[in-house]
């Protein structure tokens, strides 16, 4: 493994390149940017639903907010139809109302996190309403909230790191918690990064794995461990980098001072 201090003059630079607008269009952060209203409700829907490939998820979400809206206290209605893939026709009309719920009697996610001291309490507090809420959900509901001791929780990581972060992507709205607080968001790119370079020795989304990789970039950034999540993914993503020496490298256009080619 390379040495953190090489890593970290990388990640700022390609930091500098992807913290910018014009690459939301490639994540479901796009939705709480794109809609006026809750943005709250709007990202955490975006999130939860952000499994799958890239075109479906965000065909499904934009049909989402069409047709529930961008107030969540509003959103009991039938579904019209709508589902998504592990998510029935039921668990879309569940989510809804389970949103109005929780807006209804909290006021806000952040309200219902804020109830706990540190921002992991705050996770296991919202998971076990979740459960209590939803204790007559089918699992397609439950699919979109798993349980945070065992998984990485990658989607609700995602929406914590929007909501807590403040940069031209992520929007810092919350107050309650600090952005050292966050984890490191371990989707496939940054489980493939983790492991092609020896933080990791396999690429499971695994609650032990989330934590070595939050550890590695704890490490070198201290006070916000999340920050390269957005700007490493869009590596892989815009410029189909593997994390590694590959044929990729050959139309990259980071080879500049690239820390995977041999």
């Amino acid at each position: 493994m390379r040495s953190e201090p090489i890593y970290k003059t990388f990640l700022e630079n390609i930091y500098q390149k992807y913290n910018s607008i014009e690459y939301i269009d490639t994540d479901p952060v796009f939705f709480p940017h794109a809609y006026e209203g809750n943005t709250e409700y709007v990202a955490l829907t975006a999130a939860v639903f952000a499994y799958g490939n890239v075109k479906a998820i965000k065909g499904f979400i934009r049909s989402y907010l069409d047709h529930y809206g961008t107030d969540p206290l509003a959103a009991a209605k039938p579904s019209g139809g709508l589902y998504y893939r592990f998510q029935k026709k039921h668990d879309i009309e569940y989510y809804a109302e389970l949103m109005r719920r929780l807006y209804g009697e909290y006021g806000s996610i952040e309200n219902i996190f804020s109830r706990r001291d540190t921002l992991e309490e705050g996770i296991l507090l919202f998971h076990g309403l979740i459960k209590e809420y939803a204790a007559d959900a089918d699992t397609g509901l439950h699919f979109l909230f798993p349980n945070p001791v065992t998984s990485g929780s990658k989607r609700l990581r995602m929406f914590l790191r929007w909501m807590i972060r403040k940069d031209n992507v992520d929007f810092g709205i919350w107050s309650k918690f600090s952005p050292s607080e966050l984890m490191m968001i371990i989707d496939t790119h940054i489980l493939r990064f983790a492991k092609n370079n020896g933080v990791i020795t396999n690429d499971s989304a695994t609650r032990a794995n989330l934590e070595k990789v939050s550890s590695f970039f704890r490490s070198m950034n201290p006070d916000d461990p999340a920050k390269y999540d957005f700007a490493l993914t869009r590596l892989g993503i815009v410029s189909g980098c593997k994390y590694m020496s590959s044929i990729s490298c050959g139309t990259c256009g980071h080879n500049e001072g690239c820390i995977f080619r041999d």
